[in-house]
C-alpha cells in the first residue's frame, strides 16, 4: 500500500518533515485497525478524524449550524499537530 502514497515535498525537498507528514500510514493503520500504531505515527489522526466527520456533517445537515464545532475542532487540531511535531522534531 506505501508505493501508492503520495511523498512528502517538504522532506524531498528539503530535509524536513511537515506538520502532516505520517497522515497517510496513520489513516491506512487506522483502517486495518492498529489504533494505537496510528497514534504513535501521527498523533493528531483522531482530531483530524472528528474534524473531518463534522465538515461532512456540516455540508451534509443543513438544519444544523456546525460552524462553532468545525472551528473549534480546527483549532484544536492546529494545536495537537504543532505540539506532537515539536515533539518529534526536538525531543
Amino acid at each position: 500500500m506505501e508505493e501508492y502514497m503520495l511523498p512528502c515535498m517538504s522532506k524531498k525537498l528539503f530535509g524536513i518533515e511537515c506538520l502532516g507528514c505520517g497522515t497517510q500510514r496513520a489513516f491506512v493503520l487506522l483502517l486495518k485497525g492498529e489504533f494505537v500504531e496510528a497514534f504513535k505515527m501521527y498523533p493528531p489522526i483522531y482530531t483530524l478524524v472528528i474534524l473531518f466527520l463534522f465538515i461532512f456533517l456540516h455540508l451534509i445537515d443543513k438544519s444544523r449550524n456546525y460552524t462553532r464545532i468545525v472551528i473549534s475542532l480546527a483549532i484544536l487540531n492546529l494545536i495537537v499537530m504543532i505540539v506532537s511535531y515539536a515533539i518529534k522534531m526536538y525531543f
